[in-house]
This record gives structure tokens, C-alpha cells and sequence, in this order.
């Protein structure tokens, strides 16, 4: 058995992870990322609508209140900055009733105490003027919302990561963790050899896993992990350009976001993510959920066919 020494193990090379990561390495720590798949970002990093938020939904004083705002601009700064495709898009929530018309006054409430920039109410004219296949009452127009190419967005983080000296171990499975002399004594499962990896550190970024990698690390109380949900979100595609340039988003419910209409960066449409509770990793989209996304798409955009609706792709959400 192999023992080697880095300064921070990150386990889990999604978004998240890499990011966490690119930021160890330009702070010139020896950082090593250990992912079980064969690639980076291959599980919940790439299977969403690649959004770039505004944050207009969160509790006031959460964490995402003050952070996804903040985290908005940095991004576009970072794309920007380098050369990663995306496109800020703006979006519309729109409402269908004087109901749902209340709630939209809720979210822009919480919205500017969040200082979110930019957001404001637009009659169903103004909407239609820019949408014309667009039907409400009346929107929110949330100018920061945009879209991201997530596989380039990762893969410049990685390379930041190995310019500075970090690396990741592919195909590698974190089997244990115990604090050995107050470092991290860990054992990973790499490519049918058992490697023990002591670390200053050690980041949880599993993601759907993250529970299960956390019950293996003995220094933590386990009493205190949650119960982990998994909702899945399926989504549909139409695979044409219907000439719509804003994401349109429905008041949100309990469950989600609603089916909110998106775009991928050829400007394609589909729609998505509906809320299944599920309880195993499926990615199966099932076409009996078609009737659903039918209907709900049906409010803001009556023109839609339904013959133009096919099973997409889906993620799962871990709660």
C-alpha cells in the first residue's frame, strides 16, 4: 500500500468540487481531487438546465440570498474573463391569474432585499412585445438570468486546478477516512490498487453520494448527517429554435420551479424540470409524464404542439 501527502482531498470532481478545488490550488495548496467516474462532472454538474441564477427565490437571510447574487456576477465576470460560452438571456416569470399575480409581488419583495439588480414588474404587452408566443397576465423580468456551457465552465476550472500544481484521480473510489496524528488518513480505491492519502484537509463534494462518502469518515459525528431525498427532474425537448430568446419561467410551487421553458446555447427549447420523489438513481425519462408538461407548458405558451415534445434527459437533485 502506497501512502502519499497532499495539503487538501477534495472527493468529488463536479462543479462544485472543481471549483472548491481551483480555488486550494491558486492559493497555492497541493490539492488532489479524487472522482469515481472516468471524467469530471458527469452526474448532477451536467445533468440541469445550465442556469445561471439571479437568486430571486430564497428565504431573506438565507445563505442563498446573500450568496447567489454575489456568486451571479462573479461568474459572468469569470466567463467573461475566460472565454467560457454563455448567454445572458434575462428571464420572465410570468403569472397566469391574480393569484399567481400575489406571488410575484412576494418574490420581487424578497428580491430587493437580496439586491438583486435589475428586477422589476412588465405588463403582458411588454412580454408579448419581446415574446410574441408568450401569454400571461403580467412578468417579472429578471435581467441577470442567463445560461452556461457547464462542461467548458468545468473543464477551465480543472485546468486552472493543473496549472497550479493540482491534480485528480479519475476512476478512484474514496473507501475511508480516520485522523491519524490530527492529519486525515484516507484510503482510495485507485484503478485495483489502495492508496492512504494524509491530508490537512479533507472536502466532502460527493454530491448524491455525499451522504454515504460522509458515514465513512470516522471523525465525524454521524448522528448529525441527514436523511438524504432524491427528486428527480425530467426534461423534454423539442430540438428547434422557436425563435424565443428570454427562459420563461411559471410562478413556482411548492415542489420546484415550475416547468420552466429553457434554452440551450444553439437556442433550442425544452422544458423542465418536473419533480419526481424517487428512491434508487434512475435517468430514465418516462413518456407517461408527458400529459404534465403538456399542460403546464400549455399556460404560458398555448401554441406549443405536443407532437413537438420528446423525452430528454434528467437529473437528480439531491434534498
Amino acid at each position: 500500500m502506497t501512502e502519499n501527502f497532499v495539503d487538501t482531498v477534495v472527493i468529488g470532481a463536479g462543479v462544485v468540487g472543481l471549483a472548491i478545488a481551483r480555488k486550494f490550488s491558486l492559493s497555492k495548496k497541493d490539492v488532489l481531487v479524487v472522482e469515481e467516474q472516468s471524467t469530471f462532472g458527469t452526474i448532477t454538474s451536467t445533468r440541469n438546465s445550465g442556469v445561471i441564477h439571479a437568486g430571486v427565490y430564497y428565504d431573506k437571510d438565507s445563505l442563498k440570498s446573500k450568496l447567489c447574487p454575489v456568486g451571479n456576477r462573479l461568474l459572468y465576470d469569470y466567463c467573461d474573463q475566460h472565454k467560457i460560452p454563455h448567454i445572458n438571456t434575462g428571464k420572465f416569470i410570468v403569472s397566469s391569474s391574480v393569484d399567481e399575480s400575489k406571488e410575484l409581488q412576494k418574490i420581487i419583495d424578497q428580491s430587493k432585499d437580496s439586491g438583486i439588480e435589475g428586477i422589476r414588474f412588465v405588463s403582458k404587452e411588454y412580454v408579448k412585445s419581446k415574446e410574441p408566443l408568450i401569454e400571461c397576465i403580467e412578468a417579472l423580468y429578471v435581467p441577470s438570468t442567463g445560461i452556461i456551457d457547464q462542461n467548458a465552465l468545468m473543464r477551465s476550472y480543472l485546468g486552472d486546478i493543473e496549472d497550479n500544481s493540482g491534480s485528480i484521480a479519475f476512476n478512484s473510489k474514496f473507501l475511508r477516512s480516520e485522523i491519524v496524528n490530527g492529519c486525515h488518513l484516507s484510503k482510495i480505491l485507485s484503478e485495483g490498487e489502495e492508496i492512504e492519502i494524509k491530508s490537512n484537509i479533507l472536502i466532502n463534494a460527493a454530491g448524491l453520494y455525499a451522504q454515504g462518502i460522509s458515514k465513512r469518515i470516522e471523525s465525524l459525528d454521524h448522528e448529525t448527517i441527514p436523511k438524504v431525498y432524491f427528486a428527480k427532474g425530467n426534461y423534454f425537448d423539442t430540438g428547434r429554435n422557436l425563435n424565443i430568446k428570454h427562459l420563461i419561467y411559471p410562478v413556482p410551487n411548492e415542489e420546484s420551479l415550475g416547468l420552466h421553458l429553457g434554452l440551450d446555447l444553439g437556442m433550442q427549447v425544452r422544458f423542465g424540470p418536473d419533480v419526481e420523489w424517487i428512491n434508487e438513481i434512475n435517468y430514465e425519462v418516462n413518456d407517461d409524464r408527458l400529459d404534465n408538461f403538456y399542460k403546464g407548458i400549455q399556460k404560458y405558451l398555448p401554441s406549443i404542439d405536443r407532437s413537438m415534445l420528446k423525452p430528454g434527459y434528467s437529473g437528480i437533485r439531491p434534498k
